[in-house]
């Protein structure tokens, strides 16, 4: 069974020492039941490096509601340090210490991810529609699978950084979530894992008792629009990954002790499939 495992640059700022020990398990004791591939984010880190930079991260309330990041020059070379070095090369160094032989990467490296750049983005000022130039982020169009599954053939774990290479060859930066989705989708994963700080989605993410424990995809359409926040976004990019042709997507925690395996083996966390 192939597993994509998607995680949240949140959780690699709070503690991602369960998810590593979790890995180290699965490929030590079930390899021959689950293959694994990583994909990551890493907006805290971005954030992080652009003040180093002292530079400000800057974020837009666009039309639809949503919050986004300003990707601009500044900005996409934080993003380069930290998806395609820092945090890439973190979880590698974690793996590693556990005798998994991981290969870490980002999208840009062979062209693996391709991206539509938009370098122009819609955003809301003082309630007016701006369009502000100099955007350095993109729109999966494509992956490429033939590195990742040479990887996987030959025992490694693949753990991809959210980057991509626009069509005019510029790097540029994707959503983290949808990166997920498009891989599993490129690869026919049989489930995507989408692991972060919160338990999975909520109905009302200040009542910790609405959680979702399984919806299908015509049920969360119908409660989208209910939703909150980054709750939304999960919402989001979960549903895209099943009209993508993924059969089963899971947003859970992953800061409760093996994570992973809790996901695949008992549910934990929102269990969402195309049913």
């Amino acid at each position: 069974m192939l597993v994509v495992i998607k995680i949240g640059g949140a959780l690699i700022a709070k503690n991602f020492e369960n998810v590593i020990k979790d890995i180290a398990n699965i490929c030590t004791n079930y390899r021959d039941k689950y293959s694994l591939v990583i994909v990551h984010g890493g907006g805290p880190q971005i954030n992080e490096t652009l003040i180093k930079m002292n530079k400000e991260p800057k974020y837009f309330k666009t039309p639809s509601g949503f919050t986004t990041r300003y990707t601009d020059q500044d900005a996409i070379e934080a993003a380069i340090m930290s998806l395609g070095g820092i945090n890439n090369k973190r979880l590698v160094e974690a793996l590693q210490k556990y005798n998994i032989n991981a290969f870490g990467f980002s999208g840009i490296d062979g062209g693996v991810i391709e991206a539509e750049r938009k370098d122009k983005i819609l955003v809301l000022i003082n309630g007016k529609r701006i369009m502000k130039r100099g955007e350095f982020s993109g729109k999966i169009i494509n992956v490429s699978t033939p590195i990742i599954k040479f990887l996987i053939e030959n025992k490694y774990i693949p753990i991809i950084g959210a980057l991509a290479k626009s069509e005019e060859g510029d790097i540029v930066n994707v959503d983290g979530d949808r990166a997920g989705s498009y891989v599993a989708q490129a690869l026919h994963a049989d489930i995507l894992i989408s692991l972060t700080d919160v338990q999975g989605i909520y109905k009302n993410f200040n009542d910790k008792s609405s959680i979702i424990k399984k919806i299908n995809l015509t049920q969360l359409e119908n409660l989208l629009e209910t939703l909150e926040g980054g709750m939304k976004k999960k919402a989001y990019a979960a549903l895209e990954a099943l009209k993508l042709g993924v059969k089963k997507v899971i947003v859970c925690s992953g800061l409760i002790e093996a994570p992973i395996f809790g996901a695949l083996e008992n549910n934990e966390g929102t269990v969402i499939s195309n049913d």
